[in-house]
């Protein structure tokens, strides 16, 4: 009754702090006062007439597809209004796998994205861009004319909105725009590397996860491709025909570890479809890249057939996954079946955006969907590598309990037998055989309880003494053994004597005879098994127990002696 009302009590103060956190936060909201924010500035579209020899087209109807001459080039051009300073001194629109020129009169002001066309290496495509140019002061009222270049027949004469505003303003207006698009990138980049490192750790602990793995290295694959179409690598480099190159091998690799992870799951009746999807792939990959380098069709060409095979792979692995589940009734697939619905879904609803033609970016949703995926399968991957974690765990502690005793921490005689049976000859292997002196004449005078503590002390002087050099074995029930390597034979004579000494010491308050017998051999090149060192050493520590009874007697005999003279 008392810890129920302790719980309520709990649970009431909890709620009662976050409350007041709470109304703190609304109270500071609405007193504060509105300072000057960043989106002060207005960014507009340059709503002016754009067109050719055969056409116009009004700005605010941009985007729009101009025709072109017989060498791919579009040259557009307007008039640049006078109350063009009200907003702003700076043009920005983005080129789209289009390479642009541009001049006020007759004065070139800027030249983006032309590429070598003898270099194949890099692909005969312009990548997409910002394209960013100040007006000279004098330039209202004159002649602005663009040139459009792409050697693709969808991207030929296409012109994006043009937005005019001063500098910041349009940087401002580009990250809010796409913005987000960076976040979701940077985030499964993040997840990725998490995922490799969890991967890493449980791999120290022997317990390897191929899904984890694959599910990290996908979400770099994913964050890759994301940071590719995100439209903001230009804050930060200027290699956008590199990274262009990486986005598209990112997309043709994204398979890989999806397959891998597919392949990977309990009991799946199509592995070998899965394994022949991955050896395809990646053909197809190593040849598209020996294509582009021999000049032959670069990866923007070949984009439409790529992204109909990945159609194709798809459909396939999502109809074989349901048809395991249902027909073949495969429930331990289940949350690999809910991730695939959950991105269906968001395919479906992208799809039906793109077909009605609503005012959104082009893929939110299906990024959205592979996130949703992602977290998904990362989730029921890493609850399965938990539980295999815990597995091992148990199977460590249960492994423990055969090999350790538990009276007194030694390795027992089982963890002996396993490393005698792996032993080789030519070592330079130390056995020391130890064996309590008096232990039954102290359990039937004294109790087994006085017996145990002296087992006890035994095996911490053990190893206290020789633990740092070897590993110390129970192997009965006061015979203890020692087996090191690469100890002299003064280190052995120093150590024990020093075990001798140590016993005593710690064991005389239970009695006088407690002490301890210790004999230690070394290997030699005649030793074929590990019984003939232990032999030796049998013999030795026999000796020694001999001589320290012998020594004991006479001490007691003297002291006998003693006492008939000390009585007379």
């Amino acid at each position: 009754m008392n810890k129920k009302r302790l719980k309520k009590t709990g649970t009431l103060i909890s709620t009662i702090f976050f409350i007041m956190i709470a109304w703190f936060l609304i109270l500071v909201w609405r007193e504060s006062p509105t300072e000057s924010a960043f989106n002060t500035e207005e960014v507009c579209r340059l709503n002016a007439t754009w067109r050719t020899e055969n056409e116009s087209v009004p700005g605010e109807e941009l985007p729009a597809f101009f025709s072109c001459d017989e060498n791919s080039r579009t040259v557009v051009s307007t008039t640049i209004p006078e109350s063009i300073w009200e907003y702003g001194n700076t043009l920005c629109f983005r080129a789209s796998q289009e390479a642009v020129r541009i001049w006020i009169d007759s004065e070139l002001l800027l030249e983006q994205g032309f590429l070598d066309s003898g270099n194949n290496v890099l692909g005969g495509e312009p990548s997409s861009s910002w394209v960013m140019f100040r007006l000279p002061t004098d330039s209202a009222g004159k002649e602005i004319r663009i040139e459009l270049y792409s050697p693709y027949e969808d991207y030929k004469g296409h012109l994006n909105p043009v937005y005019v505003g001063t500098r910041s303003a349009l940087l401002y207006f580009i990250i809010c725009s796409t913005g987000w698009r960076f976040l979701m990138a940077v985030l499964l980049l993040i997840i990725g590397v998490v995922m490799i490192v969890i991967c890493v750790l449980y791999t120290q602990k022997r317990v390897f996860s191929v899904q984890i793995l694959m599910l990290g290295i996908f979400g770099i694959l994913t964050g890759v491709w994301m940071l590719g179409e995100s439209q903001m690598l230009q804050f930060f480099t200027g290699k956008l025909v590199w990274w262009y190159n990486l986005t598209l091998i990112s997309l043709h690799l994204i398979p890989l570890p999806l397959l891998k992870i597919i392949e990977e799951m309990s009991d799946l009746s199509y592995k070998k479809i899965c394994r022949g999807w991955e050896y395809f792939t990646m053909f197809y990959l190593g040849i598209l890249i020996l294509m582009q380098i021999l000049g032959i069709r670069d990866f923007m060409e070949s984009l439409d057939i790529s992204l109909h095979i990945m159609l194709f792979m798809c459909v396939t692995m999502v109809f074989l996954i349901y048809w395991d589940y249902l027909h073949n009734r495969n429930k331990k697939i289940f949350s690999m079946v809910v991730a695939l619905t959950v991105l269906s879904a968001f395919c479906c609803v992208e799809l039906i955006t793109d077909l009605i033609n609503l005012k959104v970016h082009l893929g939110t949703f299906l990024c959205m969907g592979v996130l949703a995926f992602y977290f998904i399968v990362a989730f029921h991957s890493m609850r399965h590598a938990m539980m295999l974690y815990s597995q091992g765990l148990r199977s460590l502690y249960y492994r423990n309990l055969s090999y350790v005793d538990q009276m007194t921490n030694c390795m027992n005689r089982r963890s002996f037998m396993e490393r005698e049976k792996n032993w080789t000859p030519g070592g330079d292997d130390v056995l020391m055989m130890a064996d309590l002196n008096y232990l039954k004449r102290i359990n039937d005078n004294l109790g087994h309880h006085a017996g145990d503590e002296y087992i006890l002390n035994c095996a911490e002087a053990l190893q206290e003494v020789l633990g740092a050099w070897g590993t110390c074995y129970r192997m009965g029930g006061d015979e203890f053994l020692f087996w090191g390597k690469g100890l002299s034979e003064m280190e052995m004579k120093v150590m024990e004597a020093e075990l001798q000494s140590l016993v005593r010491q710690r064991c005389r308050e239970i009695s006088p005879l407690c002490s301890v017998a210790a004999g230690y051999a070394r290997a030699v090149p005649g030793d074929t098994t590990v019984a003939d060192i232990m032999k030796r050493a049998d013999q030795n520590m026999y000796e020694n127990k001999r001589r320290l009874k012998e020594e004991l007697a006479d001490t007691d005999s003297f002291n006998e002696r003693s006492d008939e003279k000390n009585e007379n």
